[in-house]
């Protein structure tokens, strides 16, 4: 099928008659029939039945249209893409970062780059740890950033600063103790465990596997800001990243460092051919200028 073909099944699918899908797509009724009827003769097979002036879908064009939204989703996409490339005055920059890090650092950095070059557009797309490479070389992102620095030889990892694991906890919750805690704190306490939590959850598993401490892990959460609600609960405690701790918009709980600080470099990872250097490196020093600043300022 043609891409002319795929919008007028697209919208005649969609809208259910040929009338409708012509005045959503702003042309005639007998031009959107007569592309539909090509369509038809060209796949061998009828894309509708019209009965009694009404049109319903075959079972090929229910099967079809799964392809064929995907097809038109990715055309408007690049339609948007195009507009904006189009717009833009100044440079660009494709963010890929961890959810731990998009609620507070990015937005800081994001902030600051706009505020002395207004100018500056970005697109952030939030990743797990495990996509990061690929989505840097497919080329679909400018810059990762994340916790730890293992990265392909054919990308550049540069580590920003650190980010410490706390223990969160609700407010009051009984025998914890004032100023820093022991990991072992977490031995058999009601625990909210974090699934596919990349490097932290790798650093966090082998210090509680070296001292023989084993959480009571009564919900596992897929990402920290649930784990967080859910300690506000009352339902357990958690240990997170002290940017996910302190972008928290929850209020009844409490944020401890442990006794051994648990660290983690964050790093960011760009490929070592990008056609725009200069402005990739003007991020990392943002980058590095907000990490230190709210480490300063204890966040």
């Amino acid at each position: 099928m043609r891409l002319r073909q795929i919008e007028i099944f697209y919208h005649v699918y969609r809208e259910g008659s040929i009338s409708s899908a012509a005045r959503e797509l702003h042309v005639s009724q007998p031009s959107v029939s007569k592309v539909l009827r090509y369509a038809e003769d060209q796949l061998g097979f009828a894309l509708f039945r019209r009965e009694k002036g009404r049109l319903f879908a075959t079972p090929a064009a229910d099967e079809l249209f799964v392809e064929i939204e995907d097809i038109y989703n990715r055309i408007s996409a690049f339609d948007r893409t195009t507009r904006n490339i189009r717009k833009r005055k100044g440079g660009h920059i494709r963010f890929g970062v961890l959810p731990s890090l998009s609620l507070d650092l990015l937005p800081e950095c994001i902030a600051a780059m706009r505020l002395a070059d207004p100018e500056m557009s970005f697109e952030v797309t939030t990743l797990h740890s495990s996509e990061m490479n690929l989505s840097l070389l497919e080329k679909r992102c400018d810059i990762c950033i994340g916790f730890g620095n293992e990265a392909d030889e054919r990308l550049a990892s540069q580590q920003l600063g650190n980010a410490e694991l706390l223990l969160v906890a609700p407010s009051g919750y009984e025998g914890i103790p004032e100023g820093k805690v022991d990991l072992g704190f977490l031995h058999q306490a009601d625990f909210i465990g974090l699934q596919d939590s990349g490097p932290a959850g790798v650093l966090l598993s082998k210090s509680m596997a070296e001292r023989e401490i084993l959480p009571h892990e009564v919900v596992t959460a897929h990402t920290y800001h649930i784990a967080l609600s859910l300690v506000g609960k009352g339902v357990g405690i958690s240990v997170v990243d002290q940017y996910t701790a302190a972008s928290s918009w929850v209020d009844d709980l409490t944020k401890h460092h442990f006794v051994d600080p648990l660290v983690l470099p964050v790093c960011a990872v760009s490929h070592k051919d990008s056609q725009q250097p200069e402005l990739i490196e003007s991020c990392l020093s943002a980058l590095s200028e907000v990490i230190e600043k709210m480490s300063s300022t204890g966040n």
